[in-house]
């Protein structure tokens, strides 16, 4: 579903990723994995075409995006939760999920029920400005918000960065009954080990820019987490 080879980005005259080769499955949920500061939002950004590659492509489905703006990657399927929820703090809950609607590949005016069916505190805080929630009820507006154009990938950056332990638990239900459904491929940056291991299929370790393991579930063992991973 998403190939991503030999990608290279940065900011200004920084180099961030070096040479980075992924993939994700169709229903697969694909975590990356890695120290702070190794590259993994920089990665998320570039696959979203919010940062531009320098080198390599990004391929979605069998079409070349590399040179795609992000509006262009959403309306071909990809959702996006960055770093931060980045919701419109003066817009209602109401707007700022409606807003997820520009990115479907047909006009729609209706929020699907199946959006915010996962999130239920949601419709409640129809009439919130956005700006007005707890973190965590902004990380589900954000997920909310990119589940309205009912993606075919989804791209999940630290979607339990700064979040209360019961929110976590819900995204990570979340998670799972996407994956259940079959229809939507998750590609998830995130810290925490446990929460990766709960939900993951296939794993990704960045380190200094580039892809230093990959591997599944049971080859993610105690060695190669104390190698890459521990602080």
């Amino acid at each position: 579903m998403l190939a991503v080879q030999q990608l290279e980005a940065g900011y200004g005259e920084s180099v961030i990723l070096r040479q980075v080769t992924l993939q994700v499955r169709p229903g697969q949920v694909v975590c990356l994995l890695g120290r702070n500061g190794v590259g993994k939002t920089t990665l998320m950004k570039s696959i979203m075409g919010v940062l531009k590659a320098r080198r390599g492509t990004v391929t979605y489905k069998g079409t070349d995006l590399t040179k795609r703006a992000p509006g262009e990657r959403a309306k071909k399927g990809i959702g996006y939760v960055p770093q931060g929820r980045e919701i419109f703090p003066q817009l209602t809950v109401f707007e700022n999920v409606l807003l997820g609607l520009e990115a479907c590949k047909e006009k729609k005016r209706a929020i699907p029920e199946s959006a915010v069916a996962k999130f239920p505190v949601l419709p409640s805080m129809y009439g919130r400005r956005g700006g007005d929630l707890s973190g965590g009820q902004q990380q589900q507006l954000a997920f909310a918000r990119a589940l309205a154009s009912e993606p075919e990938l989804l791209l999940l950056d630290e979607p339990c960065e700064g979040i209360q332990p019961s929110i976590v638990d819900d995204i990570r239900d979340v998670i799972r009954s996407i994956k259940a459904g079959g229809d939507t491929a998750i590609l998830l940056a995130e810290q925490s080990l446990e929460f990766v291991k709960s939900v993951g299929d296939y794993f990704y370790i960045l380190e200094k820019g580039s892809i230093a393991w990959e591997g599944g579930l049971s080859d993610l063992n105690d060695e190669v987490i104390r190698h890459y991973l521990t602080v």
